[in-house]
């Protein structure tokens, strides 16, 4: 199956070998959690501070079903 994974601002530095845009896809063999998308690309749990799947905030457990977007930000700051 496959799904698309956005890497966001630093986060982006995991981007897969050969790969320069974000979102790609991904194959995958079966359902996974956004947390174990991040195992598979390297990226650590405590640099991915928000998760959004399709546009929506979830937690780090849940399913990404194929054809859905997971997408990772690290820390954000800013603003006055």
């Amino acid at each position: 199956m496959q799904i698309r994974v956005g890497l966001n601002a630093s986060l982006r530095r995991f981007l897969p070998e050969g790969t320069d845009k974000s979102p790609f896809p991904l194959e995958v063999d079966r359902e996974l959690t956004a947390l174990e998308v991040m195992e598979i690309l390297g990226v650590p749990s405590d640099r991915a501070h928000i998760v959004t799947i399709d546009g929506e905030q979830v937690g780090a457990e849940t399913k990404v079903r194929e054809g859905q977007e997971v997408s990772f930000f690290p820390p954000l700051a800013g603003g006055s």
